[in-house]
């Protein structure tokens, strides 16, 4: 019987072995699909499983790797989608901002072929259609400008004529819902602008707040001078900014309680201000919507002198 000791103490020991080496076949490819599924948490859908055999761990790894495939597939898919409702509501967009001068133009050369006018009235006929025409180019510069992030020519603008222009251009909408444009902006205050882009930041704003006063109310344009900056305050006496859309207000496409446009608006001007060097941000209340943007009184590029200079 003493010589079977050592022959039980070798079965233990293969069997331990056998023991390790079925234990080991099981776990490392549970470890693979343990840090598989750890890559795939990070998004990462080209990871692969390596498929050692056709027993059920085999076929579990063919089916992690196949899961993965079809997950990218399907987000490849869906940014396709994405990219393509993106460029869909770009498109639309612009049309509807297009339409309206398009239609101003149309008319004026329709009146002009097919009509009998006075001197005046053709020149003033002309003067429609050169405006409308200018807003078609100021659009697709604007949008060329955001894709380029830079601004044209920066030179010393007297911001209080600037807001002046486009109330002017806003008084007979503005008349018809009586709503009043009130003008708080010092004079002789030359800010370095590229004009346009500034115009059409008033313009918009300006614009939305008259949108929102159908029965009328009032706009108020005011600025405050600071020592580095000037903080300028578009305020209307409207309904306020919708809840739903406050925390997404300056991207692209968001928009709400408007019967015409898609939401472009407030992502150019924005992207104006800062271009500029500076902000643009808003508030409301139940008695109405404040858009404030920040501009600085030297170009973005030149640095503050100090003290010693």
């Amino acid at each position: 019987m003493l010589w079977n000791v050592p022959v039980f103490a070798i079965a233990v020991a293969a069997g331990l072995v056998l023991t390790y080496l079925l234990a080991r076949r099981i776990v490392e490819p549970v470890k693979a699909l343990d840090r598989a599924a750890v890559e795939v948490g990070r998004q990462n859908y080209d990871y692969e499983v390596p498929v050692k055999g056709e027993d059920e761990l085999g076929r579990l790894a063919a089916t992690f790797n196949a899961m993965c495939a079809s997950i990218r597939e399907a987000r490849e898919e869906l940014i396709r989608s994405e990219r393509i409702a993106t460029i869909g509501r770009l498109a639309a967009s612009i049309v509807h901002d297009l339409r309206n001068p398009l239609a101003t133009i149309y008319a004026g050369a329709e009146m002009l072929l097919y009509s009998q006018l006075s001197e005046a009235q053709i020149r003033r006929l002309a003067g429609n259609m050169f405006g409308a025409s200018q807003r078609v180019q100021d659009l697709l510069q604007d949008l060329l400008d955001v894709g380029r992030g830079k601004t044209g020519e920066i030179r010393p603008c007297d911001l209080r004529e600037i807001a002046g222009a486009v109330a002017r251009s806003l008084e007979s909408a503005a008349a018809a819902q009586q709503v009043r444009i009130v003008l708080d902006v010092p004079e002789g205050l030359n800010l370095p602008l590229d004009r346009r882009r500034i115009e059409r930041v008033f313009l918009n704003l300006m614009g939305n707040a008259l949108e929102a006063m159908p029965a009328g109310g009032a706009i108020t344009v005011s600025a405050v001078v600071e020592p580095d900056s000037v903080v300028v305050t578009v305020t209307d006496t409207g309904p306020g900014i919708a809840l739903e859309i406050r925390s997404r207000l300056f991207q692209p496409f968001v928009t709400a309680r408007k019967k015409t446009g898609l939401g472009l608006g407030l992502a150019l001007a924005r992207q104006a201000v800062v271009d500029h060097g500076g902000d643009m941000w808003a508030d409301s209340s139940e008695s109405g919507a404040s858009f404030l943007f920040r501009l600085p009184r030297r170009p973005a590029h030149e640095s503050r002198p100090t003290e010693e200079s």
